[in-house]
């Protein structure tokens, strides 16, 4: 009898601990709750609620591998614990073991008629990682057959689709996302580019301006918002919003180039040259360089307009498209000769180039005529 009451008094002391260790553990005190559980397991190395509680202590502060450990042992005399399964497979996830982190998740799921959509969440979105496309749509359809309106299952879907190239079904599933519930700022930058992308320009600048709300110097979206205006031919606004970006960092690539463009179509010359210098500073950068050329010929800057040329074509090796470009601000100036001179030396740098010697020679001829 006093042998049955100890035990009694043992397990209950082991509950209690557990109890305690899982309270501390949703609090995300660590470090209490490692030491409950330590001290569970001096009474019960075996105890498989405690060996998974302390998989999740180890997990959550992503030591993975030693999490993995407590699972396994759980697993070895219990094959089919659910919460060591799953665990396990969160352990694997995390240290980039995605396949034998589905292969557990699949176990635990044939358990659970494969209803868990937080766990067929996690499939897809492991498949998407391993650019398993066909694997990765399966599952989101499975979560989406469970639960039509689940944004994170959506939102997987919406990146899976925007990865492979299928910029229609991504917005689809990108906004089906929004109206779900999601959130994220990247979504609303992604569907404004999209939407740029198809010339839905009135939808881009709305989740453009919708990024803005929550994220005032978010620089995609006040690049791709500098964008709208670029091609509404409101130069003001977009270097506005291009020069936001320039008070934080350079942004991306093309900005400098951009604004300069900007600039120098609302004839302020000095700040264009400015933004394709800066964008030149760090080497040479194909749309600054354009940018140059075009911002000489504008100005009537002829020998600097060649200059920087020859350096486009010691980049690029041919041209067949610039030139025409740059050629036609030194037309619309009035300055003929200076246009015709600058054809003539552009021709006779390509004149191994085919192609561009016939737009050339055409360039020339309605000129000359």
């Amino acid at each position: 009898m006093d042998k049955d009451n100890g035990t009694a008094t043992a397990n209950n002391q082991i509950f209690e601990l557990s109890k305690q260790g899982h309270n501390r553990l949703k609090a995300r005190q660590f470090a209490e709750a490692n030491a409950l559980f330590e001290e569970a397991l001096a009474l019960d190395p075996e105890n498989p609620y405690v060996l998974t509680g302390m998989g999740d202590v180890l997990r959550l502060q992503k030591d993975f591998s030693g999490a993995a450990e407590y699972y396994r042992r759980v697993l070895k005399f219990d094959p089919h614990n659910l919460f060591s399964l799953r665990g396990l497979g969160d352990s694997l996830r995390g240290m980039l073991r995605y396949q034998e982190a589905i292969d557990c998740w699949v176990i635990y799921l044939r358990q659970n008629h494969f209803k868990d959509i937080f766990v067929l969440t996690r499939i897809a979105d492991s498949y998407k990682t391993i650019n398993d496309y066909v694997n990765a749509l399966t599952y989101y359809q499975k979560v989406l057959a469970l639960k039509p309106d689940d944004r994170f299952a959506l939102t997987g879907l919406a990146d899976l689709y925007h990865k492979k190239g299928l910029d229609l079904q991504a917005i689809e599933y990108y906004e089906k996302a929004l109206a779900s519930g999601a959130n994220a700022t990247n979504i609303l930058t992604i569907l404004g580019n999209l939407h740029l992308k198809y010339n839905n320009y009135e939808k881009a600048s709305y989740y453009y301006e919708k990024t803005l709300q929550q994220e005032p110097h978010n620089v995609q979206a006040l690049y791709g918002l500098g964008n709208y205006y670029r091609i509404r031919c409101d130069y003001q606004r977009a270097t506005e919003l291009w020069e936001q970006i320039l008070e934080k960092s350079i942004g991306p690539t093309n900005v400098l180039a951009r604004l300069g463009d900007a600039y120098r179509n609302l004839g302020q010359f000095d700040a264009a040259e400015r933004s394709y210098r800066m964008g030149l500073d760090n080497g040479y950068a194909k749309f600054s360089q354009v940018g140059m050329v075009k911002l000489y010929c504008q100005t009537g800057r002829l020998k600097d307009a060649c200059d920087c040329y020859d350096e486009l074509l010691r980049h690029e090796g041919e041209d067949t498209r610039f030139f025409a470009e740059a050629g036609q601000l030194l037309i619309k100036r009035g300055n003929r000769d200076l246009a015709l001179e600058f054809y003539r030396h552009v021709q006779q740098l390509q004149k191994d180039s085919p192609a561009a010697s016939r737009i050339i020679a055409d360039c020339i001829l309605h000129l000359a005529s």
